[in-house]
């Protein structure tokens, strides 16, 4: 009976030890199965991660647009030619639609500060889209010499200033060079007076230069648009003026 008892506790240690022992087993590793797919944890891990390459595609910017500007502009001047008298304030209309300009003014002001009437024009006159209007001195025939549109004895000068005026005298375009006392300006005025038969141009882009708007060049039929509001940015310097009137060609950007 002894040797039962003894016997008896002998099978419940075995079998204890041996349940306990797959039952820490199966904490650190198990596995099943699925449709023949083995998945297994494992109490033993991967020392390294794998990298990760990941692409990254840069657009490349836009290129801005052009600062074309949608109102009449003054869009060249010249301040001497053969003679001191010989002026001319030219006019271009970037929009796609003619302006009466019955009414509508130019105003300059002297090296000194003082502001008078350049022209102030008269009922009949126009300027087509996309086209040009041109004011001169008339001494001596400078005027038909050129084609002005509207002419008079007054002039302009180094370190001088103008103004184009609507017929309720909102300034619609301002452009200075040199410098004048108090000019009529938009930001900076243009550094330099033009010499003898020289004028001071608008750009008709951003990017224009004095090559690009002369004869030939690639910006030489494209008007005179370009408004960024900087009279020292805006304008060129041309070597030969080329003055242009209402019958001129017009010339879109």
């Amino acid at each position: 009976m002894r040797k039962l008892r003894i016997g008896f506790l002998l099978f419940l240690l075995i079998s204890g030890g041996f349940f306990l022992f797959k039952f820490t087993h199966a904490l650190f590793s198990s596995s099943s199965s699925s449709n023949n797919n083995v998945f297994s944890a494992s109490e033993s891990f991967p020392t390294t991660i794998p990298s990760v390459t990941e692409t990254v595609t840069i657009s490349p910017s836009p290129t801005p647009s052009p600062a074309l500007t949608n109102h009449l502009v003054i869009s060249e001047v010249q301040i001497n030619g053969a003679t001191a008298s010989q002026d001319f304030v030219e006019l271009y209309n970037p929009t796609n639609s003619t302006v009466d300009l019955n009414g509508w003014k130019l105003r300059k002001r002297t090296s000194t500060g003082s502001e008078s009437s350049l022209v102030v024009i008269e009922t009949g006159k126009s300027i087509p889209a996309y086209g040009f209007f041109l004011w001169s001195n008339n001494a001596n025939g400078y005027d038909s010499t050129i084609g002005a549109d509207v002419s008079n004895g007054n002039t302009l000068a180094g370190d001088n200033s103008v103004a184009l005026l609507k017929p309720d005298n909102t300034i619609i375009d301002q452009f200075a060079w040199g410098n004048g006392l108090n000019q009529l300006v938009e930001l900076t005025a243009y550094p330099n007076n033009p010499g003898s038969g020289q004028s001071v141009e608008r750009k008709a882009y951003s990017s224009s230069t004095a090559s690009s708007l002369g004869s030939g060049g690639s910006d030489e039929l494209k008007g005179n648009g370009f408004d960024s509001d900087n009279n020292s940015n805006d304008f060129i310097l041309r070597s030969t003026s080329q003055p242009q009137n209402s019958n001129s060609p017009i010339e879109s950007p």
